[in-house]
């Protein structure tokens, strides 16, 4: 019996071994496939990101998925291939407005929505994880602030700064004033009911160059209890001390979600959108006009300058034709004549570079020299057989004899002379209306209404030069329709890589008998400059006209200003100051200086409407701001006059190729295991 009961027992420890065994082979076995359906899933969620990421690409570059976007593609990951795939959901796209309590609540955005399918498949082909999500892609305009800067935001204004509206920066901002003080709220009597200041980064009370604190500044809370109604309660943010502070997450809270700090970074377009040949703006414009250095051409026979301006495809290559419409539209003066604000001024001209040779003397660095002199640009102004007369040089006329030149304009924060692409805006949208449209129909919306490109092609173009775009004669924009009059008003963009100038009122709206309605309008390019319409043509005063007084002393007469109206969004790179923080000396000018000035502005307002987006420095203009007043020799500032535009609450009354940032949300995710 003994031996029976430890055969009994040796019986059951065998079977116990055996199953242990099976136990942990099976252990082993399901760990194997659990790691490999793990690692599939990662494989498969890779590919999920990978292909978000891609698609959200295409809505930077102001295009949507289509065709061979919705193609299956595949990568290897390790030893696995990774396939996914883009599918549309019905009814894209949808408008929409972000909802109360949401970050940038109130904002008009245009929403998509797409499902990504993924899935990891080992290397005998089998599907180890599949996974899928259904996200959305939402554009928010860009110009639905009152200002949107990539890097860090400065506001110090001297005189009394008021801001309407919504402010926004990928990096610090930094708020300071001087008295009376800046001042950032609604203006419910102009439809801006909201007000939103933040950061990605931090939010400083003081100015960034230098570790001071001064002035009053005043944001809105997201509140309305104290009389009088019907607007946001005010609360100053104050100093400490008298030095730079950074204001902490808890005093902000005060002002209950109108002052946020350190949220996520908004994906942006980057500076090269409006790079020449390959940026949205060039690719999408319906008009290329090009200055192109070094290169011959004529508009009337028998003078023929060194410089030719001309229609360009967008392989940038000479469009013929549309080439030879825009010279006749140059040469038509009985047309001129007939309908143009500035009858006698060729519409579309260039501005030369004076001689340095002797008895000019005009090089850079050089602030007087013989500018209004004929002779002193070669080949002569007017050329010959045509007298040489110095106010032919800067004067209304320019007699139309084929010679689309004027004298040279002395940028002093460059300190160098510019060669600028002039054109009447005004005047080549209606010549264009009037004579069958070869340009492009005045009432195309096509990406949202006309966009007009203008450059400079020379040796410099892609580095730093003395190239520039320069707008005039365009206080009204003849295009049917307008803000306020048509449901989808058509709208225009006039974009550069290079930096533009406007002179005078643009696109003022009915402010005096026989204007027009505005229009959705931007004004984009490397930097943004404003002349006022002070002694420019007709109204000069012997020789000194805009550019003839450009090299004079600020302290003199000829350098004087006058009271500007534009509306239109601005777009355009900023410097930065140096980032030791604080007290590094130097400064940008801040976004009170964000347009450029080059005359005595003082006690001339520039009644401004519209909004100021920087995706980043300069490219093309190394100029540094180097401050107000006769020391410096380039400007006194305006009355800041400055507002954002409501109208831009409305995404139809937008203009053409706003710039957005994309935000991606996923709405749903799934898994299957194999």
């Amino acid at each position: 019996m003994a031996l029976i009961g430890v055969l009994i027992v040796i019986c059951l420890l065998m079977s116990l071994a055996v199953s242990l065994a099976f136990s942990v082979i099976a252990d082993t076995q399901l760990r194997g496939a659990l790691g490999r359906s793990l690692g599939g899933f990662y494989a498969a969620e890779a590919g999920l990101n990978h292909g978000i990421g891609e698609y959200k690409n295409i809505f930077l570059a102001y295009n949507v998925p289509s065709g061979a976007d919705f193609d299956q593609r595949s990568f290897a990951l390790g030893d696995r291939d990774v396939v996914y795939g883009l599918t549309p959901r019905a009814n894209n796209p949808q408008s929409v407005v972000i909802p109360s309590g949401e970050l940038f609540s109130g904002l008009n955005a245009i929403q998509y929505r797409y499902i990504v399918n993924s899935h990891a498949e080992n290397a005998l082909s089998e599907t180890e994880a599949s996974v899928g999500a259904e996200f959305l892609v939402g554009y928010i305009p860009l110009f639905q602030f009152v200002a949107f800067y990539t890097g860090d935001l400065e506001i110090a204004p001297g005189p009394l700064m008021n801001l309407n509206g919504r402010v926004h920066t990928n990096g610090n901002l930094y708020l300071n004033a001087n008295d009376p003080g800046l001042y950032i709220a609604d203006k419910p009597a102009a439809n801006v009911f909201t007000v939103q200041v933040s950061s990605a980064e931090d939010i400083y009370r003081g100015r960034k160059d230098t570790n001071t604190c001064t002035g009053n500044v005043t944001v809105d809370m997201l509140r309305d209890t104290v009389s009088p109604f019907g607007d946001l309660d005010p609360r100053s943010l104050p100093c400490s001390g008298g030095g730079t502070r950074l204001v902490p997450i808890s005093e902000l809270a005060q002002w209950q979600g109108s002052m946020v700090s350190r949220i996520d970074n908004i994906a942006v377009p980057e500076p090269d959108i409006i790079a020449k040949g390959s940026g949205a703006y060039w690719q999408h414009a319906d008009l290329r006009i090009v200055l192109v250095l070094g290169t011959s051409d004529s508009i009337a026979p028998g003078i023929t300058l060194p410089n030719a301006i001309e229609v360009q495809d967008v392989d940038g290559l000479r469009n013929t034709s549309k080439t030879t419409q825009l010279h006749a539209f140059m040469a038509d003066k009985p047309w001129n004549t007939a309908n143009s604000g500035y009858p006698g001024t060729v519409p579309i001209f260039y501005t030369d570079v004076p001689l340095s040779s002797s008895g000019c003397g005009c090089a850079n660095g050089t602030p007087t020299c013989g500018n209004a002199t004929a002779t002193c640009y070669s080949p002569r102004i007017p050329a010959p057989p045509l007298s040489a007369d110095a106010s032919r040089v800067y004067g209304g006329d320019m007699k139309f004899d084929g010679d689309y030149r004027r004298g040279g304009f002395y940028n002093q924060r460059e300190g160098k002379w510019m060669r600028l692409l002039d054109i009447n805006v005004a005047d080549l949208l209606l010549w264009n209306q009037q004579h069958g449209s070869p340009f492009f129909a005045n009432s195309d919306n096509t990406d949202g209404g006309l966009v007009i490109f203008a450059s400079v092609e020379g040796p410099s173009s892609n580095t730093t030069n003395n190239y520039g775009v320069r707008l005039f004669g365009s206080a009204n924009l003849p295009i049917p329709g307008g803000i306020g009059v048509s449901a989808d008003p058509t709208g225009l963009t006039v974009a550069s890589d290079q930096a533009m100038y406007v002179l005078g009122d643009y696109n003022r709206g009915p402010i005096s008998a026989g204007d027009l309605p505005r229009q959705p309008a931007s004004i984009i390019g490397d930097s943004v400059n404003i002349l006022s319409q002070r002694y420019w043509f007709p109204g000069c005063i012997g020789n000194y006209c805009r550019d003839g007084q450009s090299v004079r002393p600020l302290s003199e007469t000829w350098r004087d200003g006058a009271t500007t109206r534009i509306n239109a969004a601005f777009l355009g790179g900023v410097d930065t100051t140096p980032a030791s923080f604080p007290g590094s000396g130097a400064y940008n000018g801040g976004l009170e200086n964000y347009p450029r000035f080059h005359e005595d502005l003082a006690g001339f307002p520039l009644n401004y409407q519209g909004s100021f987006v920087s995706l980043g420095e300069p490219q093309h203009v190394r100029g540094a701001w180097c401050g107000t007043g006769n020391g410096c020799n380039i400007y006194n500032p305006p009355d800041r006059n400055w507002n954002y535009d409501p109208a831009f609450n409305d995404a139809a009354n937008l203009p053409p190729l706003t710039p957005r940032f994309v935000y991606v949300q996923q709405v749903l995710f799934t898994e299957d295991f194999k």
